[in-house]
């Protein structure tokens, strides 16, 4: 059986404009098309536009979609969809959870402890973390001392927590100057540096070593993700950053 472009509207709410932009993209071709040049599908054109559809409400751009759908196994990118969408899912139950108990504790009903209620929001900060540099952190860290920081950052107190980012803030004032001012590493403002930065990561991560500061400085310079994060802050912060810690963990 064959659908022609109105009929494919009509079933899948994709409008005819759009349907034939995905014809012009290679994105949905038809099936064929007839002697006076009418699109028509087939069940199979439908399957392509439902994965589409499916895709693009994961905010997937097009050009993605249609490498998805042209080089990917389609099986394996549905599980791994839908074990994204399950993540998801336990992640906004958590979420109701947290607004239905800060409701009470609004209310005078219940107490809330100070973890209570921001642990849903470490665990998202954590899953994000892990999503971004999973695989890098593992190359450089084993599997328990990466699972003892991620405990660790669970059961931070926000006491901790603000006076860890305090700790950033302040890195990031003395690197702004430190770049504007071109000083060097050795001089005092460096070591002020280094020990921010040092208190950061003792809060944030419940351990501390030299090697394993250094580390940290070397995936920094090495993946542009940590560096645009560094960067975005304060230009040309990763690579002075780096050269720090590196100098004061010798």
């Amino acid at each position: 059986m064959y659908y022609s472009v109105k009929e494919v509207s009509e079933l899948t709410g994709v409008s005819t404009r759009t349907l034939r932009y995905y014809d012009t993209i290679s994105l949905l071709k038809p099936h064929h098309y007839t002697e006076s040049n009418y699109r028509m599908y087939s069940s199979k054109e439908l399957d392509r536009l439902q994965l589409i559809l499916f895709y693009k409400s994961l905010q997937f751009p097009l050009e993605e979609i249609k490498s998805l759908l042209t080089n990917g196994n389609t099986l394996s990118n549905l599980s791994m969809q839908r074990e994204r969408l399950i993540a998801q899912a336990n992640h906004i139950d958590k979420l109701i959870k947290v607004i239905d108990s800060t409701i009470s504790y609004q209310k005078g009903e219940i107490q809330m402890t100070e973890q209570q209620k921001f642990e849903a929001f470490k665990e998202e900060k954590l899953k994000d973390n892990e999503a971004l540099y999973g695989d890098e952190l593992r190359e450089k860290y084993d599997e328990d001392t990466l699972s003892k920081s991620h405990a660790h950052y669970k059961h931070l107190p926000q006491e901790s927590f603000d006076k860890a980012e305090d700790a950033e803030r302040k890195m990031f004032e003395l690197l702004k100057v430190m770049i504007n001012e071109n000083l060097e590493v050795s001089d005092l403002i460096g070591k002020e540096i280094f020990e921010y930065h040092k208190m950061w990561l003792e809060i944030m991560s419940g351990m501390y070593s030299a090697e394993y500061h250094r580390n940290l400085a070397s995936l920094y310079v090495q993946d542009e993700r940590f560096a645009h994060y560094y960067n975005e802050r304060v230009e040309g912060s990763c690579e002075r950053l780096s050269e720090v810690i590196l100098h004061y963990t010798k």
